[in-house]
């Protein structure tokens, strides 16, 4: 079923709470068991184990993180996100970046995510992820 723009900005919104909070179990709900999601420079997934272990790996890797959302466009079951966030990564090295996000939702949780943002800093400041 394909959802209208008011179903998917609402399950994007849901998205980026459990995010903000810190809750991957929270993230993880909102997936389809055969997601498909990509950060750029760092993973490409599929499935919702895949998905537990990326954000499992990827926790702590920033601190004081302030993430801002700034503009969400929505078209049907189709999102992007606009976004930036500043921080400090694990070894204390300041950081910046930002991207967009674009998100497919049906029948209320998220089939596809594909996170893009400034991949040189992520190669340069982010530890490689081993896909299993």
């Amino acid at each position: 079923m394909v959802l209208n723009d008011r179903d998917t900005r609402c399950v994007v919104e849901a998205f980026y709470r459990a995010f903000l909070a810190g809750d991957a179990d929270a993230m993880l709900v909102l997936m389809s068991d055969g997601v498909e999601i990509r950060f750029l420079g760092q993973a490409r997934l599929r499935g919702i184990e895949a998905a537990r272990a990326f954000f499992a790996f990827s926790a702590g890797l920033l601190e004081d993180l302030s993430f801002t959302t700034h503009r969400t466009i929505v078209d049907g079951s189709w999102a992007a996100v606009t976004w930036s966030e500043t921080a400090r990564t694990r070894t204390g090295v300041p950081w910046e970046n930002h991207g967009v996000d674009v998100f497919r939702v049906e029948d209320g949780v998220i089939i596809l995510l594909h996170e893009n943002n400034d991949v040189r800093l992520v190669h340069r400041f982010l530890p490689t992820y081993a896909e299993s």
